[in-house]
């Protein structure tokens, strides 16, 4: 839910409005390092477009190395009305020193997939991902998340 859209007896204070929304901030967050201030929901639904830059002034969001917490869940796609969803949840921690996680760039010569960031060893066997809908009509559906720090404004 993006800022609040209530009627309010003064004009709020330009800084309080989300830029992204435009109306006052409903739970702030604010980025780093350039400290920025967005609805938590505004800049949740920029971030999940894979665009990991301040939506203001196009700052990076993270630093290297690496090292936020990360998890990948395999979503079954069964009927909730007949059973439960069983997903399959893997959480990791990436090791800042391990080659797959260096910054994209660090690096110079032939690409070598070695070293690139994909791939989870043991993330479903081959067997248990066909004893459930994870697959249907061809298509399979994984969710990633990637932990971020959160700054509450008070």
């Amino acid at each position: 839910m993006p800022g609040f859209d209530y009627k309010f007896l003064e004009k709020p204070k330009r800084r309080l409005l989300c830029p992204l929304c435009g109306k006052p901030m409903r739970e702030p967050v604010q980025v780093s390092p350039c400290g920025h201030r967005f609805c938590d929901t505004c800049l949740q639904e920029f971030l999940s477009e894979g665009v990991f830059k301040c939506p203001e002034d196009q700052l990076p969001l993270d630093y290297w190395p690496f090292a936020r917490r990360v998890t990948f869940s395999l979503l079954d796609q069964s009927d909730p009305g007949l059973a439960k969803p069983q997903h399959v949840t893997e959480t990791f921690h990436p090791d800042p020193n391990w080659k797959n996680f260096q910054k994209p760039g660090t690096w110079r010569g032939s690409l070598d997939e070695s070293s690139l960031g994909f791939g989870y060893p043991k993330f479903i066997s081959h067997q248990d991902i066909r004893k459930r809908n994870y697959v249907r009509d061809d298509a399979v559906f994984i969710r990633a998340a990637v932990e971020l720090p959160r700054k509450i404004l008070s």
